[in-house]
């Protein structure tokens, strides 16, 4: 990565944001669903990082489940096609806590920040945003030293984000990069799904239109326990294309097999499939 040029230019309102989050924050985590652009404010926000001459740590969702696929836990917990065992995605979970808990031990005196990418859509990490029953752990995560930034598109700049989406990505694509389109609007529906529990009223008869401010109502109710950061994009920016290798970040923690396995077993020993499921389904219930 080249770390001393920026996509989103100096001027944005965007960059300006995230640069200042970069002067006061300990944990930053980017969130939301799948087709906001994350993955480009966690290069710029890692870019911004260093140009502040700070140190960061990084965990990303999609290198560190990878550790978890291990032999072991596949036999327990086997991959789909193409989708994530819901006992992984507690397994990943509780390595991550342990792992958040540990760094701010190790860090809370320096000026080292530890940059997070949990998509929580699916209780991927979503274990971060339930309260902590441990008190200190939860005071510094409800603090303002952990914010949750979710890139919150307008609806000019969401239409475009789809259409581009529908040129890169085929429906009947083997291999691709990022969600496609119909899973763009499938989540997006599940999401006014989600608001009506909330309370809103929304028809679902048929697929409901982005709104903005469905998506900032949903997450400031699954985010309540922590400092909401809605980051509202009204710009597009000129990002080259890549693969989806060049968008994750090489030195992303993770777990070894050891480790992989030893919370795999915790897992299983915890819960069963049924429990496994029913936790999952509800994880936007915090």
């Amino acid at each position: 990565m080249n770390y001393s040029t920026n996509i989103i230019p100096q001027t944005s309102p965007v960059f300006q944001e995230l640069s200042e989050i970069a002067k006061s924050s300990k944990i930053v985590v980017f969130s939301g669903l799948p087709g906001v652009g994350k993955s480009l404010y966690i290069q710029e926000f890692t870019k911004i990082v260093h140009q502040q001459d700070k140190a960061l740590d990084i965990i990303q969702w999609d290198v560190a489940r990878k550790s978890f696929e291990t032999q072991h836990i596949q036999k327990r917990f086997p991959m789909g096609d193409g989708t994530v065992h819901n006992g992984l995605k507690l397994i990943a979970g509780k390595w991550l806590m342990d792992v958040v808990k540990a760094w701010v031990i190790n860090n809370i005196d320096n000026d080292k920040i530890l940059l997070i990418e949990a998509p929580l859509v699916g209780h991927r990490f979503v274990e971060l945003i339930h309260k902590s029953d441990d008190k200190e752990l939860e005071t510094f995560l409800s603090s303002e030293l952990t914010q949750i930034i979710m890139p919150i598109p307008t609806k000019k700049v969401r239409t475009k984000i789809e259409e581009e989406r529908a040129r890169q990505v085929k429906e009947d694509a083997k291999v691709w990069s990022g969600a496609k389109p119909s899973v763009m609007l499938m989540l997006w529906k599940m999401t006014c799904g989600i608001a009506n529990e909330f309370g809103m009223d929304i028809d679902m008869s048929g697929q409901p239109s982005y709104s903005p401010g469905i998506y900032e109502y949903v997450f400031s109710e699954i985010l309540k326990h922590r400092h909401f950061v809605p980051l509202i994009i009204d710009e597009v920016f000129e990002v080259p294309e890549q693969d989806e290798d060049a968008l994750h970040i090489s030195d992303s923690l993770k777990a070894n097999d050891e480790q992989a396995n030893y919370y795999a077993d915790l897992i299983d020993s915890e819960y069963g499939d049924e429990e496994i499921n029913s936790i999952v389904e509800k994880w936007y219930l915090t």
